[in-house]
């Protein structure tokens, strides 16, 4: 089973190069972007488990200084 999900951030701006390239270096991170829009930046991530995803988004991601919020899309099919 693979759990694929697309996650969105709001970083404080002059934070966001920062994170994006803090997020990039995370295992599990296949793809990171600073976006432009309601957030401000866009991950496309995977992980064996719904719990390694819960446990990245919460333990993980959430506490990265700079991240304010989080939004989790998590992909109904991985084909």
């Amino acid at each position: 089973m693979v759990v694929l999900a697309f996650i969105m951030a709001k970083v404080e701006s002059s934070k966001s190069r920062e994170v994006l390239n803090r997020v990039k270096k995370i295992d599990g991170v296949q793809e990171a972007y600073i976006i432009y829009g309601a957030y401000d930046l866009l991950l496309k991530a995977s992980f064996k488990t719904p719990e390694a995803l819960s446990s990245f988004v919460v333990d993980t991601l959430r506490k990265i200084d700079g991240i304010r919020d989080t939004v989790t899309n998590v992909c109904a099919t991985c084909d």
